[in-house]
């Protein structure tokens, strides 16, 4: 669906009757282009969690879950990641995106509070994304995103619950933060991006079919017959098109899908295993572990906020 709004006119983003941003638009109707979906269409953001918390323990601790993606402000230095004998220092006011599939520790230096939004990319491989994004990046100053980052940090603290309008709200904020990386990626490493996702258009149907059906055996012969095509060519066009297997994608979605149960829910170890797709709660939390740097139990014991009601923890 479509909004068309008037060419000749200031185009308003309103708030709580407050205004935000004003945007001027000189075109005449005749001049309007008509933009059709590439890239961005394949930008399907899947919200895990967001916060503005003075940072502690949990911190220390963060997960490492492969397909996840971090945009994060601190008000003052003093946080830190350490990555293959690197690190990076998480500047003061400044937003800054950490990629998928880094394995790094965390360090804190005194207090600091930092608005954060951890969400994935949904379609876009880590592998993929690793080789054109590998370490962290500050991003470019921008006035529309960083208004927006600040009204948005000042009502995430505030809230009590993460609901629909928020929720959008804080994708929208997202959405603008991949913008500004592909803005000031070189023009190669767009490319490489582009050419990911339109190698995944043909597995839109597959990818979908996992999500929608990830407590139910997903072997190769199953996804091959939902493409149409042999298992053995379903599993090479995967591995081009996705960076991995399908049994290791597989299994990075049912552990992303068993991170938000875990925290939203008050669903059992055993419950959460079953729901998505694990053949017990012992082969389940080895997994998890695997990936994820720590116990089930232990992660949900760690998080600050409930992910999907949004409702802070003691």
């Amino acid at each position: 669906m479509c909004l068309i709004l008037p060419c000749t006119s200031n185009i308003r983003i309103v708030r709580s009757q407050e205004r935000l941003y004003d945007i001027p638009s000189a075109r005449t109707e005749t001049e309007m282009p008509v933009l059709l979906p590439s890239l961005a269409d394949s930008l399907h953001i899947r919200l895990f969690a967001t916060g503005n918390h003075s940072l502690g323990a949990w911190w220390t601790a963060t997960d490492h879950i492969r397909s996840m993606w971090r945009l994060c402000r601190a008000d003052v230095e003093g946080a830190w990641l350490e990555f293959d004998s690197k690190s990076y220092a998480f500047p003061a006011g400044r937003f800054a995106m950490v990629p998928p599939g880094l394995k790094f520790e965390a360090h804190l230096n005194g207090r600091v509070r930092l608005f954060y939004i951890h969400f994935e990319v949904i379609g876009w491989p880590t592998s993929a994304v690793r080789s054109v994004l590998p370490e962290p990046v500050t991003l470019e100053d921008d006035e529309f995103r960083d208004t927006l980052g600040q009204a948005l940090s000042i009502e995430v603290g505030q809230a009590d619950h993460l609901g629909l309008a928020l929720s959008c709200r804080v994708k929208s904020l997202a959405h603008l933060a991949l913008a500004t990386l592909e803005h000031d990626l070189p023009e190669e490493k767009v490319e490489m991006i582009r050419h990911v996702a339109d190698g995944q258009l043909d597995l839109v149907e597959v990818l979908q079919f996992i999500d929608r059906n990830i407590r139910e055996p997903l072997d190769n012969a199953r996804l091959a017959e939902i493409a149409d095509c042999s298992e053995s060519s379903f599993i090479r066009r995967f591995r081009e098109a996705m960076g991995e297997t399908p049994a290791r994608y597989v299994q990075d979605r049912r552990v992303s899908a068993a991170a938000e149960l875990l925290v939203c829910t008050n669903y059992s170890i055993d419950e959460v295993a079953q729901r998505c797709g694990f053949a017990n709660r012992y082969y389940f939390s080895r997994v998890f572990s695997e990936r994820v740097g720590r116990p089930p139990a232990r992660y949900r014991n760690d998080r600050p906020i409930d992910r999907a009601s949004g409702t802070k923890r003691d």
